[in-house]
C-alpha cells in the first residue's frame, strides 16, 4: 500500500512551486475546498495562512491551512484545519526529472478523530483524494502561463492584512 502519492509532471519545477506559492490556486487542486476566503500577503512563508471552506452548501467548515515549513522549488508542509473534526499535516515534495518535476504528496491526521486511526489505514483512505489533487495540480501547471497565477485585483483586496 503507498504511503504517498507521487505524479510526475510535465512542467518544470519552477512552475510546480508557482502554484503552490500562490495560494488563491489553493481551491482548484485541493479536493473537498469550496472556496478561498483570504491569503497572507506573505504566503507560504512560515506561520502564514490562507482561509478556506471545505464542504458543499449548507455543511461547510469555514477554517485555515498554515504553513509549518518552507523550502522554495523543494518542500512545502501544511497544517491543515478542517474544525472540529482536526487537523492533517500535508507535506509536498518537488524535485527535478526528465522532462519536467516529480511531486510528492504526504498526508496524515495530526489532531481529532481521524488521529486514533492507525497512519496505514489514513492513507489507504485518503490516497484516493490525494491522487486527485496531485492530477488537478499537475494540471494547473502543465496548462498555465506563469502571468496567469496572478491573481484578479478583487482577490488581492482580500488579502489577509494582519494576525
Amino acid at each position: 500500500m503507498p504511503t504517498s502519492v507521487t505524479r510526475d509532471i510535465a512542467a518544470p519545477r519552477q512552475r510546480v512551486w508557482d502554484v503552490l506559492a500562490h495560494g488563491w490556486t489553493y481551491a482548484q487542486w485541493v479536493v473537498g475546498n469550496s472556496r478561498m476566503r483570504a491569503v497572507d500577503d506573505d504566503w507560504p512563508a512560515p506561520g502564514s495562512r490562507i482561509l478556506h471552506s471545505i464542504g458543499v452548501w449548507p455543511l461547510v467548515i469555514d477554517d485555515e491551512t498554515v504553513v509549518l515549513s518552507c523550502v522554495p522549488e523543494q518542500e512545502l508542509v501544511l497544517l491543515a484545519k478542517i474544525g472540529r473534526l482536526g487537523a492533517a499535516r500535508i507535506t509536498l515534495r518537488l524535485s527535478d526529472i526528465a522532462g519536467g518535476c516529480r511531486l510528492e504528496m504526504d498526508e496524515i491526521a495530526v489532531r481529532g478523530p481521524m488521529r486514533m486511526v492507525p497512519n496505514r489505514l489514513q492513507l489507504a483512505g485518503i490516497w484516493p483524494r490525494n491522487k486527485e489533487c496531485t492530477w488537478r495540480l499537475a494540471g494547473l501547471a502543465e496548462r498555465r502561463e506563469p502571468d496567469d497565477l496572478e491573481e484578479p485585483a478583487r482577490h488581492r483586496a482580500r488579502a489577509i492584512r494582519s494576525r
